[in-house]
Order: structure tokens, then C-alpha cells, then sequence
């Protein structure tokens, strides 16, 4: 008897398969993939694309983990060794994006940042873009959402 699409009480499929809960940015879709711990990021990411149907270049895009705050940047790395289980709630999301800046001088300029990147190397790349010539005098600063609350000491 195939055990091929029998789901256990756990959640879990009666072959080892579970299923990976994938929110593609671009599309504002979120698509479910069945995948067992042994498949590796880059093996995901075809499987999405492939369910996805959609002809698109999707090179820059990768999978963001947002309760890890971690970019699952290695494609050979599996599921399992990124500890990815099932209660998961994975990105498709590209990696380059656009962000409003404002330079030392208070100018605002529109640039696209690798999000993707360490803060620092993000930085320095942004600097080259403008010949700014010591990125590590600066840095990036988020506004608060709301300025008129402070944080307490």
C-alpha cells in the first residue's frame, strides 16, 4: 500500500513529507509545497517557481525567514540543517530593493540596496554608489514610527 498522501495526526504526511507555508512577495500569494527535511533551499526554490507558473526572472529573488530574521542564503544547505519544521513561515522575496536615503548632506536619493548583505557591507556599497569615502563613519538609521514616543532609558 502507498503511503503517498495519508496524513498523520501530527500534521506530518505518512511518507515523511510536510508542508512548507511560502509567501511570494512579488505576487502577494502564498503557496504550500510538500517537502521532506532532506531538501535542500535550492531545491525549494525551484519547486516554488515551478508551482508558481509564472514567467518572470526570479535570479534575484531568495527565501526569507522572518522568525529567524535570517536570509537563507545557502542554497546547497537543507531544510533540516537551516532547522526549518513545518510551523514555518518562509518569503520569496527579491533581495534588491529600493530604499529612500538621506545623505549627509540632508539630501534624499532613491537607491537600490541589497538587502541581503551584512548592515556594514550594505553600507559601504551605498557609499561607493556616492563616492563617499569612509563607510564606516556611517551608518543606516531607521525612523520611529511614531516620533513623538521616546524610549525610555
Amino acid at each position: 500500500m502507498a503511503l503517498d498522501g495519508i496524513r498523520m495526526p501530527d500534521g506530518c504526511y505518512a511518507d515523511g513529507t510536510w508542508e512548507l507555508s511560502v509567501h511570494v512577495t512579488d505576487l502577494n500569494r502564498d503557496v504550500t509545497l510538500r517537502v521532506t527535511g532532506e531538501v535542500h533551499i535550492g531545491g525549494v526554490m525551484l519547486k516554488l517557481v515551478e508551482k508558481l507558473d509564472v514567467k518572470k526572472d526570479w535570479s534575484d529573488h531568495a527565501l526569507w525567514w522572518e522568525k529567524k530574521r535570517t536570509w537563507l542564503l545557502k542554497t546547497h544547505w537543507t531544510l533540516d540543517k537551516y532547522g526549518i519544521q513545518a510551523d514555518a513561515k518562509l518569503q520569496f522575496t527579491p533581495q534588491h530593493k529600493l530604499l529612500r536615503l538621506q545623505l549627509p548632506n540632508m539630501k534624499y536619493v532613491k537607491v537600490k540596496v541589497n538587502f541581503s548583505d551584512r548592515v556594514f557591507k550594505a553600507v559601504s556599497d551605498i557609499c561607493k554608489t556616492f563616492n563617499i569615502r569612509h563607510p564606516e563613519e556611517l551608518s543606516l538609521l531607521k525612523k520611529p514610527r511614531d516620533p513623538t514616543k521616546k524610549k525610555k532609558k
